[in-house]
């Protein structure tokens, strides 16, 4: 999915632009609400600041996120021409202290543009802070540039200082620095061992030398705070060497401190360009203060506001731009809270000019230096808002008895906690927690347990959670089990399985670390015992056997099959498209023809020939042999079989087929039915849509093997043939593909993944998602000395505690640079933005901020509420982003007869669905469709047991949302929005519409900054 900048992202860019190139601060704050595209933003200024150059034009991109780090990277530079240069742009280097290791191949083409990710912990370690030695490599080169810049200090150090527990990885490690130092500056030896004398020998004494007070200083504990010194030293040294030009910190108020160094602090203040050339800086975040501080946050009121104006201090470079900043909100606080403590509905005039002419000041003086744009208020703000108090059951009495009764006396005030979000605490609740460490819980008569080496069956009452229970009536089994979910956009009527089915996918928010993962398991195990046969039968073998393996027999490889000659030829919307009656009448039609101008000719009589059948891969076989597309796919279907003996034996039969004259009518009405129906042909027509050489001699082998080895063991799943009922092979699958739509389905996907890679990748990608490790999460066993029990996730995933998984050496990156392996979480990212499995994916709050999960996904649940209103905008921000499945619904239904109808003309639909979209809703703020459309509204649901103050809290947030903006900057908020939310609900209204403006919109230049920033067709 693409699309030039809107017009407020425009605006935002040109502000920026001004503000970065000019002679102030250079420095600027993009803070729109959560989903607007801050990331696009970035991307534009990018594009601005580094074009026209002839020298390297350098970025550090900062998060301590590296899920956002590995979303928002490559997008950044997408508005290079290709993937290559865009490859080239971004380094994998993920530290500072490593940028002289980066070192590209003398036979690519040098890129102009290099932009680095860095993460705060790891590329400016703090002093006195417990801190990672670093990685492997990292250690290894520092210690070859230490006794390059010191000679003899290695011999003078204690022994392992430098290695620290680096085992097995120490040996490679060791070779990648060697291979790769000597292509460094010779500068850069120089450069250290002047920070290094600055450090250890400030005084110039020639006695002792430089190695042996390094050497002294130098201890054997491990996370040595003197190798934290040696790398921040480096990493100053490689600033010095490699000075950014453009710094982008990205959800900066996760790293506060790095805007504020500690006087001592070098490497801080280097960074920031104290003391020679300012590098531009763009600072990136929907929350970059906090805008709201309650007393449940455990800080003190004050601060929140203290932030906001340390923010304009580093944003301005001044302290009377602070002050003037703190008179204008004290001046705001106190009209405000005249307006409250006046009788009435009405607020009056004066009061109101007094507050709006304050308030335009306070715009005037930030706007040169923060620019923040927000989606005009819903007016239907609770139509999807579901909070049902939910029943306490006896079952989930006992559950807490359970566990609470075992817990010691310090920890039985937070047993309730643990209990009223983790499902089966005693079992999810591992050594990592302390109130579970090292207790030892039994079963209790009535409680619901896992138990291990039997079939599971699924408790009656939910795993005693009340939660859990009202969870899988929100996502319903028949739902979790469904292959893929229902397009947006019916090409038409949905049938089976999908007739009925909200099929949208659930995101969830908890609070503990252990929910995620233990909601998952419990629910992806509720899938598996509604649709696998698992009695008496060992369940393992039950799950992995297939019927689709080669030895299934040959029909398999006709319907994973994608022949190009069916591809090419057949068109279902090239026709009448209400019915899918009408949809195959039009494929019979097409396929006659096509066939008549190969002259075959379809027999109908004698009865022996029109009841020939032979089977399904030969005869398109014999098809393409004719078509002139044989030699293409034989050459494609030789490579996707490898080593794969039965599947080599069918490919290899292929050759020996005679010439075909005829072919039977009933081969003829089978072969139209695959032609709509057959899943390798419904991805190939999909895609050939958005990649008009898919189908070309260069590229069917790329179709052929996602067709057989990504797109064929996804669908060979025990789970999907229990929901999408009994039958042959043929017939089941040929029905989901033409019940669920599977066509419309993909080109939906594909039109939105156009965005993030080049049409060539698509199938790359889509595979990628398709093959991505959903993981198995870990129950103790009962009474918990007994064996563990672990179950696998599938339909629903945990998205936190992938930590271990993610962690991916900077070895590797460097030994190959070709290896793109993207960690698990953003695998799972991946996934859940696709229509397939997962449908469920359940995090904490460290999904909560800089990441997308829209792409398919309406439905938000809140297992546990936040603490504040800005929180709860946050989670919800992850699904109401542009273009994401809440606005394609509602904007699918009003465009799609129109938009299915262009299809005749082998255009997507939705490229059609957008134009229309443009054209008949967009409005002058570039906000709808995109971001805001009519019925566009969350299908949310609050998880509260009745009675409980959760219910209230809820209420009291909503109310929250539509006054906290007006707290900015304000001590004791909490205090000064209780005070304004006794009014009634026209007052509130009122007071909501003197919130600050930031918009750029009304300053900045109505024309583009260059003539390319409209004419690029540029990304999301």
């Amino acid at each position: 999915m693409s699309s030039t900048p809107r017009p407020f992202q425009e605006a935002t860019v040109a502000a920026a632009v001004e503000a970065l190139t000019g002679k102030g601060s250079r420095r600027f704050l993009v803070a729109d609400e959560v989903g607007l595209g801050k990331t696009t933003v970035a991307r534009e200024v990018l594009r601005h600041l580094s074009r026209g150059g002839t020298k390297p034009f350098t970025v550090f991109y900062v998060t301590n996120n590296t899920r956002v780090s590995d979303q928002n990277a490559s997008r950044l530079v997408d508005f290079l021409g290709n993937k290559g240069a865009r490859r080239r742009a971004l380094s994998k280097v993920d530290r500072l202290s490593m940028i002289p290791l980066d070192q590209r191949p003398l036979t690519e083409p040098r890129s102009l543009l290099r932009v680095y990710s860095l993460a705060p912990q790891t590329s400016f370690p703090v002093e006195g802070k417990h801190q990672s030695p670093g990685a492997a490599v990292e250690r290894a080169f520092l210690g070859l540039l230490l006794q390059r810049a010191v000679p003899g200090v290695s011999e003078k150090l204690p022994a392992l200082f430098i290695q620290q527990r680096a085992g097995k990885s120490w040996e490679g490690a060791c070779r990648t620095a060697d291979r790769l130092i000597g292509g460094i500056d010779p500068k850069l030896v120089d450069t250290y061992r002047n920070a290094l004398e600055a450090r250890f020998n400030p005084e110039g004494k020639k006695k002792p030398s430089l190695a042996d007070r390094i050497a002294a200083a130098a201890d054997t504990k491990p996370h040595s705070r003197t190798l934290i010194v040696l790398r921040r030293l480096l990493a100053e040294a490689c600033l010095e060497a490699t000075p950014p030009d453009l710094i982008i910190f990205d959800e900066f108020q996760r790293f506060r401190e790095m805007l504020a160094p500690a006087a001592r602090d070098r490497l801080g203040w280097a960074l920031l360009g104290i003391g020679r050339k300012k590098p531009a800086m763009l600072l990136l975040s929907a929350t970059p203060y906090r805008l709201y501080g309650e007393s449940w946050d455990g800080k003190d009121g004050p601060q929140a506001h203290e932030e906001l104006f340390e923010t304009i201090e580093f944003l301005t470079r001044s302290k009377d731009a602070r002050a003037e900043a703190e008179h204008l909100f004290t001046s705001f606080g106190e009209i405000l809270r005249a307006i409250g403590d006046a009788e009435g509905d009405v607020i009056d005039h004066l009061l109101r000019e007094r507050a709006e002419a304050t308030r335009d000041r306070i715009d005037a003086l930030l706007r040169p230096c923060i620019a923040r744009t927000e989606r005009p208020p819903s007016t239907s703000e609770d139509y999807r808002t579901r909070c049902i108090p939910l029943p306490v059951s006896p079952c989930d009495l006992r559950v807490f008895k359970q566990f609470a009764s075992k817990v010691s006396a310090r920890n039985k005030t937070a047993a309730s906690a643990y209990w009223l979000s983790v499902p089966l605490p005693a079992q999810a609740l591992g050594s990592r927690y302390k109130i579970a460490d090292k207790i030892q819980f039994d079963r209790m008569p009535g409680a619901p347990y896992l138990r291990a080496g039997k079939h599971l069956a699924e408790a009656k009452e939910g795993w005693g959670s009340a939660k859990l229970r009202a969870l899988q009536e929100i996502a319903k089994s028949q739902e979790l089990a469904l292959p893929w979910v229902a397009p947006s956009m019916r090409w038409w009527r949905l049938a089976g399985p999908w007739a009925n089915a909200p099929s949208q996918k659930v995101l969830l928010f908890s609070r503990f670390r252990a929910t995620p993962q233990s909601v998952a398991a419990l629910m992806s195990l509720w899938v598996e015992n509604a649709y696998l046969n698992t009695v008496g039968a060992d369940r393992r073998r039950t799950w992995e056997s297939k019927r689709l393996a080669p030895q299934s027999g040959l029909p398999v490889m006709g319907l994973f099959h994608p022949s190009p000659f069916l591809i090419r030829t057949t068109d279902p919307l090239k026709g009448h498209h209400a019915k899918v009656s009408s949809a195959l009448k039009t494929v019979t039609n097409q396929l006659r023809r096509a066939l008549s101008a190969l002259k075959i000719a379809v027999r109908d009589k004698p009865k022996k020939d029109a009841e020939r059948s032979r089977p399904l891969w030969s005869l398109l076989a014999a098809i393409e042999k004719k078509s002139g597309d044989y030699d293409a796919t034989q050459a494609a279907w030789v490579a996707t079989a490898g080593d794969e003996a039965v599947l080599g034996r069918i490919v290899a039969e292929r050759d020996d087929l005679e010439a075909i004259e005829w072919i039977s009518t009933k081969e003829f009405d089978r072969l139209a039915e695959i032609a709509l129906s057959s899943p390798a042909v419904a991805v190939g027509r999909a895609l050939l849509r958005h990649f008009p050489k898919a189908i070309g001699a260069e590229h069917v082998y790329d179709l052929t093997w996602f067709c057989w080895h990504r797109l064929r063991t996804y669908l060979d799943n025990r789970v999907f043939w229990g929901r999408l009922g009994d039958g042959s092979i043929t017939e089941v699958l040929v029905a989901a593909v033409r019940d669920g739509c599977l066509e419309s389905v993909l080109d939906e996907h594909f039109w939105l993944a156009q965005g993030q890679v080049d049409a060539a990748q698509l199938l790359d990608e889509l595979g990628s998602a398709l093959h991505a490790s959903r993981g198995w999460f870990t129950f103790r066993g009962m009474p918990t000395s007994a064996n563990t029990i672990r179950l696998r996730c599938h339909a629903a995933v945990p998205f936190s505690g992938t930590e271990k998984a993610d962690a991916e050496t900077t070895e590797r990156a460097l030994s190959d640079s070709e290896v793109d392996v993207p960690p698990r979480a953003e695998g799972l990212r991946r996934a859940f933005n696709t229509p397939f499995w997962p449908h469920v994916l359940a995090t904490t709050s460290i999904g909560q901020e800089g990441l997308d999960f829209h792409s398919w996904c309406r439905r938000i649940v809140h297992w546990d509420l936040p603490s504040n209103p800005v929180d709860l905008e946050q989670r919800e921000g992850r699904i109401s982003r542009y273009g994401g499945l809440l606005v394609r619904r509602p904007l699918g239904e009003k465009v799609r007869e129109d938009a299915v109808a262009a299809g005749r003309f082998g255009r997507s639909p939705w490229n059609a669905a957008a134009a229309l979209g443009e054209e008949l809703f967009a409005n002058d703020t570039g906000l709808s469709p995109w971001w805001t459309f009519e019925n566009a509204d969350i299908d949310r649901h609050v998880l509260a047991l009745l009675k409980s103050r959760e219910i209230a809290r809820f209420d009291h947030l909503q109310r929250q949302r539509l006054l906290y903006r007006l707290a900015l900057g304000q001590p004791n908020q909490e205090d000064l929005v209780n005070h304004l939310a006794r009014g009634s609900d026209e007052k509130i209204a009122a007071l909501s519409t003197l919130a600050l403006d930031l918009r750029p919109a009304a300053g900045a230049p109505k024309q583009p900054l260059g003539s390319d920033a409209t004419n690029s067709a540029l990304h999301i």
